[in-house]
């Protein structure tokens, strides 16, 4: 049961970021191998927090301490290894052919990330730490992916911005995440900000999957009639 609460809604959410790619669908094998990369980076990523936070608790505390980790410790470390995973596995695959495939195979990852750190957070917690994840650090997870995505995806058909929009999806990624574990870890009063977050979030992230499927769409019609597609400018606005 345990097991079951912790893995459906990183499977849930998985399925509907894959079946939002309606143009040119993603080959399964490839979300399946990113996604369990994303799963292993927990390792890696576990091991630098442990060292890191055994390090600030030695000299700092309180607000400070949480703020330390949240933004500096945390965020960056699980989001560059997410990012880690797509840039140097799918990114330059002749099967990331369009934006929308920034989400989906950055949100593969992260929701592989979630679903290791959701099974032990369960199984270590409890049904009410399942819950509660289920509808904030699951999508959390998958909002944060879908955001650094999107920019991934324009990166890869926006050369002379490439470095711009990676970095920026990187960037964005991590500040999201910081801001919603301090919100988390600071206090209980905070939290009700977090589930405003992850609100917002959703809202963002739907926005940007509505201007990734028209550009695949406009992709999928030039490809018709054997036409380049572009990107324009108001796009990446």
């Amino acid at each position: 049961m345990l097991l079951l609460i912790a893995l459906a809604p990183c499977l849930f959410l998985l399925w509907y970021f894959y079946h939002r790619d309606k143009y040119e669908p993603e080959p399964k094998k490839m979300i399946i191998k990113i996604f369990l990369f994303g799963a292993v980076m927990v390792i890696p990523a576990g091991i630098i927090e442990i060292i890191i936070m055994s390090g600030l608790e030695a000299i700092t505390s309180g607000i400070l301490y949480i703020f330390l980790i949240s933004f500096f410790v945390i965020a960056p470390s699980e989001e560059l290894f997410k990012y880690f995973v797509v840039k140097h596995t799918v990114y330059k695959s002749i099967e990331f052919d369009e934006v929308m495939d920034g989400i989906v195979y950055t949100v593969s990852a992260s929701l592989g990330f979630a679903t290791i750190e959701n099974i032990i957070y369960v199984l270590q917690h409890g049904i009410g730490t399942g819950i509660a994840r289920a509808f904030l650090a699951v999508p959390g997870h998958a909002f944060f992916g879908a955001i650094m995505g999107y920019y991934i995806g324009l990166a890869k058909f926006t050369r002379e911005k490439e470095k711009s929009l990676l970095t920026r999806g990187v960037v964005f990624a991590i500040l999201l995440h910081g801001l919603y574990d301090f919100l988390i870890l600071a206090s209980t009063a905070l939290a009700i900000f977090a589930i405003l977050l992850i609100i917002i979030l959703g809202f963002i992230v739907r926005k940007n999957v509505k201007k990734a499927e028209t550009l695949s769409r406009v992709k999928y019609q030039n490809e018709q009639v054997n036409q380049p597609d572009e990107i324009s400018n108001d796009t990446l606005s």
